[in-house]
């Protein structure tokens, strides 16, 4: 995609651009019709904009997950990637909302000020704006500042949210203005902080390596005491600062962040798993009792990634009354059906040692068609292993889970 510059985005806001991507809005846009497309837009507009118009239209059907009303919106294919979705910006700005209308000043009537450090297209910003808070927003690129600021007045949220186009590690402390206009720290009670974490195309895995580093996120702390801060869903334990919570978020089973939350963002648990569509919370306040192990009962549970990244995974066996196959190992079993937001549920058919040829002689006798492959503890290649399977046509959908009990190499069939 074309990089975009100030004149390319002044140029997508015109008039003719915006009727140009509605006409785009309704044609095929996959590779095999681009040709044929970028051919007929440079007959009309120079290439640099008409490379730009058709890069829009494509990102536009790619924002629906992320952005509201994406078709009066200017994205970057980079800035896009890079955006939370939805569903998660919208439950922190929910959470937001909620602490600070918790907070010694929440009797004011005025909006509480947030800002948000980083903004990018302005995901973030959109759903504090849509939750009723007064928004800061910060970016140091001056082309994605312009296209945040332009998708919070298409959709009608300007009035709430503004965007300066700065550096936020080098504005002034407390009263020094950060903007022409007076802006200020002063005032802002609350802080939302997405730090990149990539260096070029390589993803960066340690705190102090994200830009900005976690160092001078947490030098923040002196002027907003209310921090929430979008980290790596991976991050090791030894780098969960002093003072921080730590939320790990899924949706839809996909594991999407961990998020570090200060202040009067806490919730007096360490460690929590929040699923979406939701919320459904699990904290490590909830009871704990030693956790049995056992070879497969009637039902195997594979708890939620975010549950298995909160190290929740006993506290979900204590709340399903379930033992686990393996202590080091994130399935859980019962003889028992017990339903659970937290984890995924399949009836177990047969089970026993690793061998290939016996599971072969029970995928035969029950007719299974589909299997997938899942693993925990094994060394197994799942798609190597899966065409030596021997299925039915049209049989029913198995999995077969490669994992261990107590220490042994096991495998379990079951159906969801």
């Amino acid at each position: 995609m074309i990089p975009l510059t100030l004149p390319l985005v002044d140029f997508l806001l015109t008039a003719e651009a915006q009727a140009a991507l509605a006409e785009l809005a309704g044609q095929e846009l996959d590779e095999q019709a681009s040709l044929a497309l970028l051919t007929r837009l440079r007959r009309v507009w120079p290439p640099d904009q008409a490379a730009a118009l058709l890069d829009q239209a494509r990102l536009r059907r790619k924002a629906g997950d992320k952005f509201p009303q994406p078709e009066r919106l200017l994205f970057s294919d980079e800035a896009l990637q890079q955006a939370s979705s939805r569903a998660v910006a919208t439950y922190r700005a929910q959470q937001f909302a909620a602490a600070l209308s918790r907070s010694p000043h929440g009797a004011d009537r005025s909006p509480a000020p947030v800002a948000d450090l980083g903004c990018g297209l302005g995901a973030d910003t959109i759903a504090l704006a849509e939750a009723g808070l007064r928004v800061l927003a910060i970016e140091r690129d001056p082309v994605r500042a312009r296209m945040a600021g332009e998708n919070l007045a298409a959709l009608g949220l300007a009035a709430g949210a503004r965007v300066i186009c700065a550096d936020w590690r080098r504005l002034g402390p407390d009263a020094t203005p950060i903007a022409s206009d007076g802006a200020s720290w002063q005032g802002l009670r609350a802080a939302f902080i997405d730090p990149s974490r990539r260096a070029g195309e390589q993803r960066i895995f340690r705190l102090d390596a994200m830009d900005p580093p976690m160092s001078a996120v947490l030098a923040l702390l002196e002027q907003i005491p209310t921090l929430a801060v979008k980290t790596l869903p991976g991050i090791a334990d030894d780098e969960i600062p002093p003072g921080a919570e730590v939320e790990f978020i899924s949706e839809r089973g996909q594991m999407k962040e961990a998020l570090l939350r200060f202040g009067a963002l806490h919730t007096g648990a360490a460690r929590r798993a929040t699923l979406l569509p939701g919320p459904q919370h699990l904290d490590s306040n909830a009871p704990l009792a030693p956790t049995p192990i056992s070879p497969p009962l009637a039902w195997l549970f594979e708890p939620d990634a975010a549950v298995i990244r909160a190290t929740l995974v006993q506290h979900l066996a204590t709340q399903l009354g379930a033992a686990q196959l393996d202590p080091a190992i994130a399935y859980l079993t019962s003889q028992q059906p017990a339903e659970t937001p937290f984890a995924r549920r399949w009836a177990v058919l047969r089970h026993g040692p690793f061998h290939l040829k016996t599971l072969n002689r029970w995928l035969r006798e029950l007719g299974a068609g589909e299997v997938v492959v899942k693993k925990r503890g094994s060394a197994v290649d799942p798609d190597e292993f899966r065409r030596r399977l021997k299925t039915t046509p049209s049989g029913p959908t198995m999995t077969v889970f490669l994992t261990r009990v107590e220490g042994q190499p096991w495998m379990v069939l079951g159906e969801a």
